[in-house]
């Protein structure tokens, strides 16, 4: 067997955008890395677009600005949107958010998740005290109650590290062998995502839709030479699982009929461009996040329902303060898995994550009530969200993940020096 050696002080397993930031975060600071993909290595996607695509919010983007990576990505395939319109198509409640009303010029951007991941790995490459495993699956882990060290085997493999991080998705391997549990719960809905092409441009606004089934989404893509600019949107279509069943076995024609009755005609006629990929939404919450010389991190700790498109950025903020507690910890000479620093770093994500998590299942409860007396509350207050700016500027705010206890690295420069220095 072949024994790597216990230099190798961190070691993530699962290499997608969670543990990929991460990796890219802890090795900024000379720390050693090694992080271990069951996945091939990634690469810039070209032609057309792919089928899972994620919202960064302004945080999101700052930390990818921050850490060089925003550098690594095809600008043509990032499409920043302005605007969010939200309605109720059982009534008339509206609420349309739009990025001049906080002081900005965007109020998020969409990308493809391989495009980000690819990112990642490229300017992983570049970093010396980070080594990127692809291609290997991890057979077996433990932790040795003697030296504290956790061991890692694949095949005739065995990595040794201080810090075991599981960012390996949400059916991780790291959670189950810990013996953390963490759910799943049956969200109740399934998820529908394709790629369509609209007639009418779509004016870098996010568009959702709550209707009697669930939750409809399109999210603007970038601009593409066959469809014309601005002219292509993913879509994430949420409801009850036999209605999913149903959209998905309906022909082009039909499904774009029922996606156009679905959103009105703002966008005018809507084609079919890919394939119709059908997923369950389950939820999950790890009991904890840290274990001795152990934290979970992304789809590994907590997956919420995509309706707010909150998933990625949540993971992505779990990365950031997790690698900021260990920079503390490791600055101060107690080593990458002190235990209060993983406290630390569980304390400050949990509560937050958890808190989303209940938002969504209460937006998804609310717009399921049918009651006349809840239709009436829920469009009302709609429209007075609409008509109230500070009001409205408080969501998007928290939509753009502008919350309270951000980590240096997910703010502008000059806020981020001045964080770092108290």
């Amino acid at each position: 067997m072949t024994e790597q050696p216990d230099s190798q002080h961190i070691l993530i397993v699962g290499g997608g955008m969670t543990g990929g930031l991460l990796a890219v975060l802890l090795a900024e600071q000379g720390l050693t890395v090694t992080v271990l993909d069951g996945a091939p290595a990634p690469a810039l996607p070209q032609g057309k677009a792919q089928l899972r695509v994620s919202t960064l919010t302004e945080a999101s983007h700052w930390l990818l600005r921050n850490t060089g990576v925003w550098d690594y990505l095809d600008a043509s395939r990032v499409q920043p949107y302005s605007a969010m319109q939200v309605w109720d198509q059982d009534g008339t409640g509206e609420v349309l958010f739009q990025a001049e009303d906080v002081g900005a010029e965007s109020l998020g951007w969409l990308l493809e998740n391989g495009h980000l991941a690819a990112a990642l790995y490229q300017k992983a490459a570049t970093l010396p005290t980070l080594d990127w495993q692809c291609g290997v699956q991890v057979d077996a882990l433990r932790r040795d109650a003697d030296t504290g060290q956790w061991a890692v085997r694949s095949g005739d493999t065995l990595w040794q590290a201080d810090l075991l991080v599981g960012a390996d998705g949400a059916r991780s391997q790291v959670r189950e062998q810990a013996g953390i549990s963490g759910g799943p719960r049956d969200s109740g809905h399934h998820a529908l995502v394709a790629t369509i092409a609209t007639e009418q441009a779509h004016g870098a606004c996010a568009r959702q839709v709550f209707m009697e089934s669930g939750p409809l989404a399109l999210l603007p893509l970038f601009s593409d030479a066959e469809q014309g600019d601005q002219r292509q949107c993913s879509i994430v279509w949420s409801g009850w699982p036999e209605r999913i069943a149903e959209l998905r076995e309906k022909d082009a024609v039909s499904f774009a009929a029922e996606l156009q009755a679905a959103v009105g005609d703002a966008l005018g006629p809507v084609t079919l461009l890919s394939e119709r990929a059908v997923f369950p939404i389950q939820e999950r919450h790890a009991s904890q996040y840290v274990a001795a010389g152990l934290a979970l991190v992304g789809d590994a700790a907590h997956v919420i329902h995509p309706l707010a498109g909150q998933g990625v950025n949540l993971g992505l903020l779990d990365a950031a303060v997790l690698a900021e507690e260990i920079a503390r910890a490791s600055e101060q000479g107690r080593g990458c898995a002190d235990p209060a620093a993983l406290a630390r770093y569980q304390r400050r994500r949990r509560g937050e994550n958890l808190l989303m998590q209940n938002a969504m299942r209460g937006f998804q409860s609310l717009f399921e009530q049918r009651a006349m007396p809840v239709r009436w509350l829920r469009n009302t207050g709609m429209r007075w969200v609409n008509q109230a700016g500070p009001v409205k500027g408080f969501f998007a705010r928290q939509a753009m993940g502008r919350t309270t206890d951000l980590p240096a690295r997910a703010k502008p420069p000059a806020f981020g020096a001045r964080a770092g220095s108290r």
